[in-house]
């Protein structure tokens, strides 16, 4: 049966399935100049997440979603608020003028662990008070971990007046944390809705990969295509001269193409001198699917199906 942890505070029920235990993610990755880039990625679309729904009074309610949360540990060197995706969504909650809702999702039952002290450790030195184990408070900023599946991650709870982000940013490929239909599930439910997700995560390349486990990439970006409403866009951002052939998916509002370009293109060559070839797929649909297929398939797959 799944785990039940109501908030009082509003009657909000989340539910999530209990975690299952996955091998273990290739980790060579984790904080390399990609890790860098995606952080200042998540920064700046987090920013504009608080700037626009703090000015919009249709917006109640700010919903974040972190499929793949992670151990929450910061640099030595930097910032806790600055060097973690967890750390990056507390930070720019703060901001926030109203009630803001953040779900971090771990599955690994050693990587929550971490998690867990790791907040409790950075949120009580921001001021934040713990109600449990897995949950804090400060003000209209509500943070909660589950290890769980990020796959599972209910949105039942979800509002017309909620603004949602979701962030799903696995370390390999076969634990991608977002189920098929969640897009839908979550356009269903409001119009306002973002995501950014990884499409990489294989140190060697994507390409040396089984073709059954690239293959089901279609399928993944297939059904967020299908859930884009009318005033929505999605951003296959893929980095060039890249020997492990990182891409970022991001779901964005049409008017937001332009600067949503400026920050991939931005936060990759400050991070790794890289430039990014992005296409998008309502503006160009014909040019979205070739670029889908030159980074799943091989030269030799590429003409087999012609």
């Amino acid at each position: 049966m799944a785990n039940r942890r109501a908030d009082t505070q509003n009657d909000t029920l989340f539910e999530v399935e209990p975690a299952q235990r996955l091998p273990d993610a290739d980790t060579s990755v984790g904080r390399s100049w990609r890790t860098q880039a995606k952080h200042d990625l998540m920064n700046k679309i987090e920013g504009q997440e608080i700037g626009a729904a703090n000015s919009i009074n249709a917006i109640n309610r700010l919903i974040w979603i972190d499929l793949t949360a992670g151990d929450g540990a910061g640099s030595e060197d930097v910032d806790w608020s600055r060097s973690c995706s967890p750390g990056i969504h507390v930070a720019h909650a703060m901001n926030s003028a109203k009630l803001i809702e953040i779900l971090l999702y771990e599955i690994n039952s050693a990587t929550y662990a971490q998690l867990l002290r790791n907040l409790n450790s950075n949120l009580q030195t921001m001021g934040f008070v713990a109600h449990g184990d897995s949950i804090w408070r400060l003000g209209h900023v509500t943070v909660r971990a589950y290890n769980a599946d990020g796959r599972t991650a209910p949105v039942n709870f979800v509002g017309a007046q909620d603004a949602v982000l979701v962030i799903n940013d696995p370390n390999a490929i076969t634990d991608w944390a977002m189920r098929d239909s969640f897009a839908q599930e979550i356009t269903d439910r409001t119009s306002w809705f973002r995501s950014l997700s990884t499409l990489g995560c294989n140190p060697s390349g994507i390409k040396r990969l089984p073709f059954t486990e690239r293959v089901s990439w279609f399928g993944m970006i297939d059904e967020q295509q299908a859930a884009l409403p009318r005033h929505r866009d999605l951003m296959l951002a893929v980095i060039e001269k890249d020997s492990s052939q990182w891409a970022y998916l991001v779901s964005t509002a049409e008017r937001w193409r332009a600067t949503s370009e400026r920050d991939v293109r931005g936060a990759f060559r400050t991070n790794g001198g890289k430039t990014v070839a992005i296409t998008w797929c309502r503006r160009d649909p014909a040019q979205f699917e070739e670029t889908k297929r030159a980074l799943i398939y091989t030269k030799d797959e590429m003409r087999e199906v012609g």
